[in-house]
């Protein structure tokens, strides 16, 4: 069967016993984490926390999800597609620029939330230069100042930090630059 990413929603701060079986079965999956300044008895320490709190991807068959969902019954869901009402496959057309964009250390990324229409307004665009080169997305102005946001359709929303206008280009929906 065909292998892909679906999200994942775990509740009950499940996500470690999720995580161990998912290791344990050799199952692949992502689970979006960054490094955080703390203060602790004002000692700075850099500690690695969840980017999106309980959002999980894993990448699977069907037969596999449905596995994992009667190992933990109650304790996490998969999204779903709200017109065929089975899980939502995330393409990795979506999710590879999501990992990249995980990956890049003191990247200043910042989760938005659920995925909400008013972060598809505007022009998508390709990053040229920097270290976002190559990442793809549409760019917003927030808290007055310009990121990429990246979305992964109807589960979620991140953005980078600033990317100046000289290292974007517009590019049509299939990827090609405009002009």
């Amino acid at each position: 069967m065909e292998r892909v990413w679906y999200a994942i929603r775990v509740f009950y701060r499940q996500v470690d016993p999720v995580r161990a079986y998912l290791e344990e079965t050799g199952t692949e999956y992502f689970y979006p984490r960054h490094v955080v300044e703390k203060f602790d008895r004002g000692v700075r320490k850099y500690v690695e926390e969840p980017l999106a709190g309980p959002l999980l991807f894993v990448r699977c068959d069907a037969a596999c999800l449905e596995g994992l969902r009667n190992k933990f019954p109650g304790k996490m869901a998969p999204y779903y597609d709200s017109v065929t009402r089975t899980p939502m496959v995330v393409p990795d057309s979506q999710m590879d620029p999501f990992i990249a964009l995980c990956n890049f250390k003191d990247s200043d990324l910042e989760y938005l939330g659920d995925d909400a229409p008013k972060y598809h307004e505007g022009d998508l665009v390709r990053v040229t230069d920097g270290v976002f080169k190559g990442l793809a997305g549409h760019v917003r102005r927030i808290r007055h100042d310009r990121r990429l946001v990246v979305t992964i359709d109807g589960v979620a929303a991140f953005a980078t930090g600033h990317i100046p206008f000289a290292f974007l280009e517009k590019v049509e929906d299939d990827g090609s630059p405009v002009g």
